[in-house]
């Protein structure tokens, strides 16, 4: 099976973890997404300069679902409540690219979610997929979001402007996948 199948394929797939669910995003979850890529902290760390509306997010979810190299999760909480998004992209037999990794700020320090929603993503692009390398661009000063990177493995490869900030761009090679670092953070948190 091609890899566009495949990714067509596991687009109605759930991904169960410890402490979230990675949902394939449905039209009914745009609000709430709209809502938290809307809030301050995420504006920043995307470099979003325009408040987004729900007609801009339909349409982009619209141009999404004629993809065939494209994956969109909602994170939900064990208890069906969206809290932020995740998403690989670009997908091809080799590579592939993660981002949009965001969490409503509300949500975000009460529990390993991006930490999850990550770990999650990589292993599905590594041993679903079947992709080589992982590759992702974070903000400079995203500290959080840089941190993981370098805890599951990823090397930095070099600094790009996007829009006018500096990111930077990161490879995750498949046997430089270091899961056990995240496993043992989600399974420290659901252990107290």
């Amino acid at each position: 099976m091609g890899h566009e199948k495949i990714v067509m394929r596991y687009r109605k797939e759930i991904i169960e973890g410890k402490v979230i669910d990675l949902i394939p995003l449905e039209k009914k979850d745009l609000p709430e997404v709209v809502r938290i890529r809307n809030q301050a902290k995420s504006r920043y760390f995307f470099n979003q300069s325009e408040i987004l509306t729900l007609e801009m997010q339909e349409n982009w979810y619209e141009k999404y679902l004629l993809r065939n190299d494209d994956i969109y999760w909602g994170i939900f909480t064990k208890d069906g409540k969206i809290i932020g998004t995740q998403r690989l992209y670009d997908i091809t037999a080799e590579r592939c690219e993660q981002g949009s990794t965001v969490l409503d700020e509300d949500m975000a320090l009460c529990g390993p979610y991006a930490a999850e929603a990550i770990f999650l993503s990589l292993q599905f692009a590594f041993d679903v997929l079947h992709v080589k390398i992982v590759v992702n661009d974070n903000r400079f000063d995203n500290k959080n979001m840089n941190s993981i990177s370098t805890k599951v493995g990823f090397k930095f490869v070099k600094e790009q402007e996007i829009r006018g900030v500096k990111y930077l761009y990161h490879e995750l090679k498949e046997d430089d996948f270091n899961a056990g670092k995240l496993q043992k953070i989600i399974n420290n948190w659901v252990d107290r």
